[in-house]
């Protein structure tokens, strides 16, 4: 590239056109010594060492002498760092810093939960077809070959990553119990508040006919297998067979989503089955935007986050697009002025430092067709058993084993 395009620095240093058009200007004007490149006639920033050098100067005076007038400090609040272990709070740091986004596991802390149950019961009530909804029906209509695949075993384990409410999986542990095969329902989630919820209902849903564990656990990266270490000790022939459930559409939210298929991968046995259901990308799941309860006046869920972080409501709002070139559905908050946020840690203060109308994430939501799913399972060394769509053709359940050797 013999040249940059105003947008691309922009994008790049994080600024707006109008400070690229105006380095532009000065180069002109003998003011800055920039080298230019003309281009049919209009002159851009050359793409050259000197001039990155240059640029990367500009971008930080910039920051020294910002408005005042329209900078804010901002601190987290008591109840943030209540909510959020030194770990967690890190981890929001560093996401901030070089992601620019705030994981969406982080907004089901105190209200996110309780937000996220009504939201379920909501879509488990709907007549119309959702993912929640469809996600029972795949299970329900492919449980016969479900059965098959494990039947060398007398008992089942039931492992629910990202749970919810509970809603998904309560139509499978209701069928391992008639069938005298459930020994063990572990959930494992971020959010112990999700957790709770997810306690509360299958204690009203089974009384204590479920054996129910729960973990506070990030599965991005932290295997499980050791949750499932005791059950192999000893004769083998009794040994309980895994079925694994990532419901709801739950990976596609993270940034990083190989990731964490391999280690979902890592903490299986050759015997276990993973189950996981999302939507397709078709054109109405991309016009679908709809996250709010039965509370009209309630806010996006991951607005509870930037609350406790100390960024009242009057100073963002909040950008919902479908970006084409990262096939997704992003919800944005944008500052409306330059933003520092301290945060006080244990060995000293943090400051992160958001810059006027730059989109930081709050939710992400990929699409992908069928064959982009099928191909991204296979190349994480999944090997699929079953694959099944929903009468619409917009929702997908994949049932998968580990690849081996053998």
């Amino acid at each position: 590239m013999k040249y940059f395009k105003n947008t691309e620095l922009a994008k790049l240093y994080k600024v707006s056109e109008k400070t690229v058009r105006n380095w532009v200007q000065a180069a002109q004007e003998s003011k800055l010594d920039l080298q230019l490149f003309d281009h049919k006639g209009k002159q851009f920033i050359a793409n050259t060492s000197k001039n990155t050098s240059l640029i990367e100067a500009q971008v930080e005076k910039g920051k020294k002498f910002k408005n005042r007038r329209g900078f804010r400090v901002v601190s987290p609040t008591k109840e943030f760092y209540k909510l959020y272990s030194q770990k967690q709070i890190l981890d929001i740091i560093s996401n901030l810093t070089i992601h620019r986004e705030i994981p969406t596991q982080y907004s089901y802390a105190d209200g996110g939960a309780k937000y996220w149950d009504e939201y379920a019961n909501r879509l488990h009530a709907e007549s119309a077809p959702n993912i929640l909804n469809q996600s029972i029906e795949l299970l329900d209509a492919t449980s016969d070959n479900t059965n098959h695949l494990v039947d060398g075993h007398k008992l089942i384990n039931v492992v629910d990553l990202g749970p919810g409410n509970g809603l998904p999986i309560r139509s499978t542990l209701t069928r391992l119990l008639e069938q005298g095969r459930l020994k063990r329902y572990i959930a494992i989630d971020g959010s112990k508040e999700m957790l709770q919820i997810l306690e509360q209902n299958i204690k009203l849903w089974f009384g204590g006919a479920v054996r129910f564990e729960s973990y506070v656990r990030d599965f991005s990266y932290e295997r499980f297998d050791d949750l499932l270490a005791d059950d192999y000790i000893g004769d083998m022939a009794d040994a309980p067979a895994n079925l694994v459930f990532l419901l709801g559409n739950t990976l596609n939210n993270f940034r990083s989503t190989d990731q964490v298929l391999q280690t979902i991968n890592n903490s299986l046995g050759v015997d276990d089955l993973f189950l996981y259901s999302c939507y397709l990308d078709t054109p109405n799941t991309r016009r679908y935007f709809d996250f709010h309860t039965s509370r009209l006046d309630q806010k996006f869920r991951s607005e509870l986050t930037l609350g406790f972080l100390g960024i009242d409501e009057s100073l963002y709002r909040i950008e919902q697009v479908f970006n084409e070139e990262k096939q997704a559905r992003l919800v944005s908050f944008v500052p409306k002025v330059d933003l520092s946020i301290k945060f006080e840690l244990a060995n000293g203060a943090r400051i992160v430092e958001i810059r006027k109308n730059e989109p930081i994430l709050i939710w992400r939501g990929r699409h992908k067709n069928s064959v982009e799913t099928l191909n991204q399972f296979d190349k994480n060394d999944f090997g699929l058993m079953q694959a099944t769509k929903s009468k619409d053709q917009q929702y997908l359940l994949l049932i998968s084993r580990i690849k081996t050797n053998v």
